[in-house]
């Protein structure tokens, strides 16, 4: 039983370091500069090119990437489904009319862009419908 227990730990220990990524300096830097109140920070790569940290910021779930060099690119919260505007669930309720709003999130682009995340519920059927500020839908 203990060669097993100690299998099952080794394993774990090796699985879990697999998932550590060495973040940039300068990409540090930058969440550090951007985000100075973020808690409970973790790491990954969002692809090949771009970090993304997970993080709490007053009270809210929030993601924020950076490519290697430090630049920002993007940052995406968890809002209430009541923040949402009205045109966006206008928009939903047309388009989905079956489907109710289960959550929601808000993305700001590097661009300026404002875009916001739905995640939509059916029955035991999730999807997720992100749309522009004016309710037009991107994907």
């Amino acid at each position: 039983m203990k060669k097993y227990s100690l299998l099952v730990i080794s394993l774990l220990i090796i699985t879990l370091s697999g998932f550590t990524v060495k973040v940039p300096k300068a990409v540090s830097d930058a969440f550090a500069k951007k985000f100075p109140a973020a808690m409970e920070i973790k790491w990954g790569k969002e692809n090949a090119n771009e970090y993304e940290a997970d993080f709490k910021m007053s009270g809210n779930k929030m993601s924020a990437n950076f490519l290697a060099d430090g630049s920002w690119t993007e940052t995406e919260a968890t809002i209430a489904v009541n923040d949402l505007p009205a045109i966006v669930v206008a928009t939903v309720k047309t388009k989905y009319p079956a489907h109710t709003i289960a959550g929601a999130g808000k993305i700001e682009k590097a661009n300026g862009e404002i875009l916001y995340e739905t995640e939509l519920k059916k029955g035991s059927k999730k999807m997720e419908v992100i749309l522009n500020a004016d309710g037009s839908i991107v994907k």
